[in-house]
């Protein structure tokens, strides 16, 4: 697996676990998480209450589209234009600004009502809303590096995904605080939490990039090699896979398949999120000494092993044991996956690699939503 000098570089340059940094990335992840959320829940009704119906299915496909493509897509030119002139932020602001603005405009859009004249323009915000929201996941999450020496990286992930995640879990409570603004109100406060936190990592992130910027001239020779593009691809399609048969299959083959489970199905598959998320947080605690290759393929062997048990048992009991393996799985994954990526890619290709792991990550989610729904 390729190895580089410029991550040496970069690790030996932080010597301390930056927490501000790491708060400010996990207010934006929250607020990214609550706004996914609140598109979930709303979509459907808004298809229905506008009546485009014939495009519930093209949505459902564009969505996978997008959060498989536009990663990499914004990973690639937030490093090109960083190494051309060193501005860095320019398609994470894009990004944050255009959101934002796509909330504002469809509460208008719902507020008008579905006979307005500007009716039409609602899927057409729906795609570009999907389209900005990528666009600064990978620039903002390629800065953890910078944020904690290297065997502390695992720590931040901790954090993080106990933060996403344990909202993910939350969801039900989410949706009823989502009901309670209503359509125009929650679009509103939707933009408003994007803008606000977007703003409040740009602040207290932006002297990285600086640092960022000194060691990417330092090792311009360096390249991203075929063989750690492959298995950045692969390491994110392992990530995917936990979390689409936790949030997806878990539900849907629970309802079909064990009575005892109707009903209860989805709060298992919340609740299993939740663990994960608490088992993350608490091993990466003691992850100092973590052998990152080692852990992901010994979690990968984990994770399609319960995956293919959960396929083919018949006992309720031994399904949930199976779905709880995928979640212990899921958590090691989680805390390894960007760690592995910045070990093995060059300074100069940080976002895009992040980008690729981050697109890869969403084909099994894509493909089982798409299946399920």
């Amino acid at each position: 697996m390729q190895s580089t000098n410029s991550k040496a570089v970069t690790y030996n340059n932080t010597q301390t676990l930056k927490w501000p940094e790491v708060y400010s990335l996990a207010a934006l992840n929250a607020a990214v998480v609550i706004s996914w959320i609140a598109y979930h829940e709303y979509q459907p009704t808004l298809i229905q209450k506008f009546d485009f119906h014939s495009l519930a299915e093209f949505l459902v496909g564009a969505k996978a589209i997008i959060l498989i493509i536009i990663p990499v897509f914004a990973g690639y030119l937030a490093d090109r234009m960083m190494n051309k002139n060193g501005k860095y932020f320019i398609i994470y602001t894009v990004g944050i600004g255009a959101t934002a603005m796509i909330f504002m405009t469809v509460a208008t859009i719902i507020a008008a009502g579905p006979l307005s004249a500007i009716k039409p323009a609602l899927p057409i915000m729906i795609v570009l809303w999907l389209v900005a929201m990528n666009l600064f996941i990978s620039p903002a999450n390629s800065m953890i590096e910078a944020f904690a020496p290297a065997q502390q990286l695992p720590k931040v992930m901790g954090v993080l995904f106990l933060v996403t995640e344990l909202i993910y879990s939350l969801e039900p409570l989410v949706v009823e605080l989502v009901h309670f603004f209503g359509e125009t109100l929650t679009f509103i406060v939707g933009g408003i939490l994007i803008s606000t936190t977007g703003f409040i990592f740009h602040k207290v992130s932006s002297d990285e990039v600086i640092q960022r910027k000194k060691e990417q001239s330092e090792h311009k020779s360096d390249k991203l090699l075929l063989p750690a593009v492959v298995a950045i691809i692969l390491v994110g399609m392992e990530l995917g896979i936990g979390k689409a048969f936790l949030t997806e299959f878990v539900p849907s083959h629970f309802n079909d398949h064990f009575a005892e489970l109707k009903g209860y199905a989805e709060y298992i598959s919340f609740g299993l999120l939740g663990l994960s998320a608490i088992i993350a947080f608490v091993i990466s605690r003691y992850s100092q000494n973590l052998n990152i290759t080692r852990t992901i393929i010994i979690s990968f062997i984990t994770l399609v092993v319960a995956a293919l048990l959960l396929l083919f048992v018949s006992n309720y009991i031994i399904a949930v044991l199976a779905a709880f393996v995928v979640a212990v799985s899921f958590s090691f994954v989680n805390i390894s996956g960007l760690p592995y990526v910045f070990k093995n890619v060059p300074s100069k290709y940080i976002t895009y690699g992040v980008g690729l792991f981050i697109g890869a990550s969403e084909i099994f989610t894509g493909i089982f939503e798409y299946y399920f729904h």
